[in-house]
């Protein structure tokens, strides 16, 4: 059953994505429960970092087509279809903006919204041998959840453009060297390098919140602000969505 998971070591979280039979795709049900376990997280006090991590060795595959066709099975820009992209969106918008400092540890492959999820952590571990891929445009659809501006804010403009404009893959390694991940090590260090980064800043959570407050506001104002990005990117990604879907029922 696919699920958003949420275990505790002392004062550390650890938040699974799991899907493992589709390489962790998100469900549409998957939004809700995600926003569940950061609420949990936002109350919890003794909580001082936060890992976001796949289950078995891939980190996020995107969106599971077959679960987000039935939520547009009735057209991509009704309110129904609307209000679940808000549920999963939303989520990662709350996770960005979690009150202690959150990692993403990333093996395997970071596809779509799945590499959006990636990048709205505060920092990246990444292996080496990962795949970042963008695969919007490939999949027929406009980019969403923010893609430009928390491409830009990691690695500039070239990357954002090289990732969401061109389809280009970049691999792990390539992340590190651009600016794009905090540590890039072998496929088998990830979780331990993120543990140890957490380790260090979740053994006093309150200092671990004051912290993360002054990063978020001394980091954020130079570009354009996740909600805002999201309702730039909200009403063309909807669009190209119902384009791909009558271009689908046509054929």
């Amino acid at each position: 059953m696919p699920s958003v998971n949420l275990e505790k070591d002392g004062a550390v979280a650890w938040v699974t994505v799991s899907n493992p039979s589709i390489k962790n795709a998100l469900t549409n049900g998957m939004g809700p429960q995600f926003a569940s376990v950061c609420e949990e997280i936002e109350q919890d006090t003794s909580l001082g970092c936060v890992i976001l991590r796949g289950e078995g060795g891939t980190f996020c595959s995107g969106a599971d087509t077959a679960s987000w066709g039935e939520a547009y099975a009735d057209g991509a820009v009704t309110d129904a279809a609307y209000e679940t992209t808000d549920a999963m969106y939303g989520s990662f918008v709350r996770f960005g903006q979690l009150p202690i400092p959150t990692i993403a540890a990333v093996r395997g492959a970071a596809v779509g919204a799945g590499l959006n999820l990636a990048m709205v952590a505060d920092t990246r571990v990444v292996a080496r041998d990962a795949r970042l891929i963008a695969g919007f445009t490939a999949a027929g659809i406009h980019p969403g959840g923010g893609f430009f501006t928390l491409a830009r804010r990691l690695a500039g403009r070239e990357i954002a453009g090289a990732l969401g404009l061109f389809g280009q893959e970049i691999s792990g390694q390539r992340a590190y060297d651009v600016g794009f991940a905090a540590l890039c090590v072998d496929d088998d260090e990830v979780e331990p390098t993120a543990a140890d980064m957490a380790a260090r800043i979740a053994r006093d959570p309150l200092l671990a919140r004051r912290v993360k407050r002054s990063f978020q506001i001394e980091t954020a104002a130079e570009f354009l602000a996740m909600p805002a990005a999201l309702e730039v990117e909200r009403g063309v990604q909807m669009w190209s969505q119902e384009r791909r879907l009558r271009s689908k029922a046509a054929r």
